[in-house]
C-alpha cells in the first residue's frame, strides 16, 4: 500500500524541545528508559506504600488515570487526585497521564462532561460536532494535566454481533466513519491532547471478545486495504499521534503459527506492527499495545514470551505490562540479548519526543479552578447538543409519536438486559415521566409476563434495550422478545435501543423504534424531550443492515 508522507513528531519540535529531548535521553539509565515505555495502572498504583521509594525503583513513564472503559462508572476525582499527589514531585522526567476518555473525560472521572457514544455522534452526521467532541475532551483532559486520551475507537463495525466495537465506533462504511473520526483526532491534538486511535488493524469482523480470546480481523487483504487499512491510514495522513494496537490476529497478513495452531495477536507480532504498520502506512508515531491482562494476550504464551515478542515486535509503550514483574523480565533480557537494546532505545526516544511535543518538557502551568465550572457548563451545553441531533426514529408506522399522553397515563417500562446494574443506568429516564405525572411502573423484562394479561390498560409500553458493548451481549436476546411483539392489546409500543444500533433486527415487526447509542443522561433527556415533540427527531443511521435499515435512514419527524 503506497503512502503520502506521514506526520514526524521530532521534525515538529522546536529547538528547546529538541534539545530536551536529547539531554534527557543521554542521561537515562536503562532502567530510566525502560520505565519510559511502561504506563503503569493507577489502581495498582495505589496500594504503593511509599512512591518514592517505588518510582525510583521502577521509574514509570506513563500512568493510566480514571476507570477503565468496561466499567460502568466513573472513578471518583479525589481518587484520581490522590494518584497524581503520589506521583508528582517523586519522578525526575514529567510523567504522562492518559486515560479511557471515549465518551468524554466524565465517563472515566466523576464530575466531568460525559457525551454520546461516538456513534451517536456520528448519527449526527455533523463533522463540526465530531471537532467539538475532540475539544472537548481535550480541554477537559488538560485541566486535570492529562495529555493523552486513548480513542477515537476507529474500527469499523462490520459485525452487528461484535462485542467490542458496536456503539463505540463511528459506523461500517469508511467515508462516514473518517468524517467524524477526523473531526475528532484533529479536535483533540488542536488542543494539546493526543488521539490514539483503535484497535489496529480493526476490529468489527469477529464475535468474540478480546477480553477472553485472541480475536481475528477476518478481512481479506484487498477488503482490508479498502476499509480498515484506508480509516487507519488517513488517519495516520491526518497526524494521529499514537495507535492502539488490538490483541486480534490477521489472517490475510499472517499466516496461522504452526507449532501452536493459533494466530499471533498484533501486540505480539512484528509483520503487523513494524512491517505493516510502520512500514507500509509509514506511521511515525507511538505503537501502544492494548491493556496487556487481557485473555486475547494472554493466550499467546507464557508471560516471557508474550512480552519478549511484543517488546521485538515494536510495541513503544506497553499497557499495565505488571510492572515489577516487567523490570525483571526485561533487564536480565536486555543483558542477554533476548529483547534488543536499539528497540529499547528506539522507543525510549519516541516516547520523549512524544512528551516534549505535548508539551511535558516545559513547566506545567496549574489548571485555574475558578475557570472550570464554566467550562463543565459550556461543554455540558455542548454534549446536549450532540445527543439531541444524534436521536434516531427509524419506525413510526402508527404515528405514536410524537406522544400524547395526558397528566396521570399509566406507563409501563421494561429494561433489557435484567441486570441491576444495566436497569439503574435507565433510572433518569424513568424520573423523567415520574415527574411529567404519569403512574410509571419500571421493571427488568422477565415481569413482562406479570403484566401480559393487564397490557391494555397501560397507555404506553416501553421496551428499553440498554445493551452496551463489554458488560453484556450486545444483541440483548430474550425468548421473551417473541410473546412481547405478538401482543396485539397494547396501544402504544415504544422500543428503544440505548446502546446497540441492531436490536431492530432482532424486534423487526416494531411499529415504533428508536435508536439512541447511548445510556447516559444527556442520552436520555434527549430521548424524552424527543419522544413529547419538544425537539425534532434529527439523527441518521451510521450503520445499515440488510432488508432492515440502511446508512443514513431516519426518519426527521419535525416539531
Amino acid at each position: 500500500m503506497n503512502h503520502l508522507k506521514t506526520f514526524d513528531m521530532f521534525e515538529s519540535l522546536n529547538p528547546s524541545q529538541r534539545d530536551w529531548v536529547e539531554s534527557t535521553f543521554a542521561s537515562l539509565t536503562v532502567e530510566q528508559k525502560l520505565g519510559q515505555i511502561v504506563c503503569e495502572e493507577s489502581g495498582a498504583f495505589s496500594h504503593v506504600a511509599n512512591p518514592q521509594e517505588w518510582l525510583a525503583k521502577y521509574p514509570v513513564g506513563c500512568m493510566f488515570l480514571g476507570a477503565e472503559v468496561i466499567d460502568t462508572n466513573a472513578a471518583a476525582l479525589e481518587a484520581v487526585k490522590r494518584i497524581t499527589s503520589k506521583v508528582d514531585g517523586n519522578v525526575e522526567i514529567p510523567m504522562l497521564y492518559c486515560g479511557d476518555f471515549e465518551d468524554g473525560v466524565g465517563s472515566a472521572i466523576g464530575g466531568y462532561s460525559t457525551m454520546p457514544r461516538i456513534m451517536g455522534l456520528s448519527a449526527t452526521f455533523d463533522p463540526g460536532l465530531a471537532y467539538e467532541y475532540g475539544r472537548i475532551i481535550a480541554e477537559e483532559c488538560r485541566s486535570l494535566n492529562i495529555r493523552w486520551a486513548f480513542g477515537p475507537v476507529s474500527d469499523l463495525n462490520l459485525n452487528r454481533e461484535n462485542p467490542i466495537t458496536n456503539a463505540r465506533c463511528a459506523g461500517d462504511d469508511p467515508d462516514h466513519s473518517l468524517s467524524i473520526l477526523k473531526g475528532i483526532v484533529k479536535g483533540m491534538q488542536d488542543h494539546g491532547c493526543s488521539a490514539c486511535p483503535k484497535h489496529f488493524p480493526g476490529d468489527g469482523t469477529d464475535s468474540r471478545n478480546q477480553h477472553l480470546v485472541t480475536s481475528l480481523n477476518l478481512l481479506s487483504r484487498e477488503d482490508w486495504d479498502r476499509l480498515h487499512g484506508r480509516v487507519f491510514k488517513e488517519l495516520i495522513e491526518a497526524g494521529a499521534l499514537s495507535i492502539m494496537i488490538g490483541h486480534m490476529g490477521f489472517p490475510a497478513y499472517e499466516s496461522v503459527d504452526a507449532k501452536k495452531g493459533i494466530f499471533r495477536p498484533a501486540t505480539a507480532s512484528k509483520r503487523l506492527m513494524t512491517d505493516l504498520l510502520r512500514g507500509e502506512l509509514g506511521f511515525k508515531g507511538i505503537i501502544l499495545s492494548d491493556a496487556l491482562s487481557m485473555c486475547g494476550f494472554k493466550a499467546w504464551g507464557d508471560y516471557e514470551e508474550r512480552m519478549i515478542d511484543s517488546f521485538n515486535g515494536g510495541t513503544d509503550v506497553f499497557l499495565w505490562p505488571e510492572t515489577e514483574k516487567f523490570f525483571e523480565l526485561m533487564l536480565p533480557a536486555l543483558r542477554d540479548g533476548r529483547a534488543s537494546m536499539e528497540r529499547l532505545n528506539a522507543s525510549a526516544r519516541r516516547v520523549l519526543i512524544f512528551k516534549a511535543l505535548l508539551g511535558l518538557s516545559e513547566e506545567a502551568k496549574p489548571a485555574d479552578a475558578e475557570k472550570i465550572p464554566d467550562m463543565l457548563k459550556r461543554n455540558n451545553e455542548i454534549a446536549g447538543q450532540m445527543a439531541e441531533k444524534s436521536i434516531t426514529l427509524l419506525r413510526n408506522k402508527k404515528n405514536d409519536l410524537p406522544l400524547k399522553l395526558k397528566k396521570g397515563a399509566k406507563v409501563l417500562m421494561l429494561v433489557i438486559p435484567h441486570e441491576p446494574r444495566i436497569k439503574a443506568k435507565l433510572v433518569p429516564l424513568y424520573k423523567m415521566f415520574v415527574a411529567r405525572g404519569f403512574d410509571v411502573t419500571y421493571s427488568g423484562f422477565p415481569d413482562y409476563h406479570l403484566t401480559a394479561s393487564v397490557i391494555e390498560h397501560f397507555d404506553a409500553v416501553f421496551l428499553l434495550c440498554n445493551a452496551q458493548p463489554h458488560y453484556h451481549d450486545v444483541r440483548a436476546y430474550d425468548t421473551t422478545i417473541w410473546s412481547f411483539m405478538e401482543n396485539y392489546k397494547m396501544k402504544r409500543r415504544i422500543i428503544i435501543s440505548f446502546g446497540t444500533p441492531y436490536f431492530l433486527y432482532e424486534v423487526a415487526g416494531a411499529d415504533t423504534y428508536i435508536n439512541a447509542y447511548s445510556e447516559n443522561v444527556v442520552t436520555q433527556q434527549a430521548v424524552f424531550k424527543a419522544l413529547f415533540g419538544e425537539i425534532a427527531f434529527q439523527g441518521k443511521s451510521p450503520v445499515s443492515v440488510p432488508h432492515c435499515f440502511d446508512l443514513g435512514d431516519g426518519i426527521l419527524l419535525k416539531i
